[in-house]
């Protein structure tokens, strides 16, 4: 499917640049970046990548959920900023108990972003989801979040 860069009545089309959706494609094959974090750029109708946290990022003995929760709480930054957060996830097969890591996107609007801001990440949205199902992140594993609350209960079943 093509993705129009253009706004359309309330609707707005964003896409992912092709050197940030081959990134995503090496984050989803070699877990690497464990953690990125795409903002909007308006002018260009584009998300870009403009943080990431890799194996090494990560301290001995947390996780890259641990981390992802200290980058939220923490950074005052992002107690304000809407931005979409892709993420790899430790969980467990149900039967088998088997461990496996599942790579998970979100979008993120905490409760202080400004409202305008709250609007465009939010009509963008579709056609994000759309972006990332083009680097292999499965549907399932996309939800919206405002708080630490909406992570914990989205993720709890994946």
């Amino acid at each position: 499917a093509v993705v129009s860069t253009q706004s359309t009545g309330t609707k707005l089309d964003y896409t992912i640049s092709p050197e940030d959706i081959l990134k995503i494609n090496q984050m989803r094959l070699k877990s690497n970046p464990q953690l990125a974090v795409l903002t909007l750029d308006a002018k260009s109708s584009q998300a870009n990548i403009e943080k990431e946290m890799t194996p090494d990022d990560i301290p001995e003995g947390s996780s890259t959920f641990e981390e992802l929760k200290k980058l939220l709480h923490d950074e005052a930054e992002y107690q304000t900023k809407p931005c979409i957060i892709i993420f790899f996830l430790d969980t467990e097969n149900k039967q088998s108990k088997a461990k496996k890591q599942v790579l998970c996107a979100f979008k993120w609007l905490p409760q202080g972003c400004a409202i305008n801001k709250r609007m465009v990440y939010t009509t963008s949205w579709n056609s994000l989801k759309v972006e990332l199902g083009k680097a292999s992140i499965n549907s399932n594993n996309m939800f919206e979040a405002s708080d630490w609350d909406d992570i914990e209960d989205k993720t709890a079943d994946l």
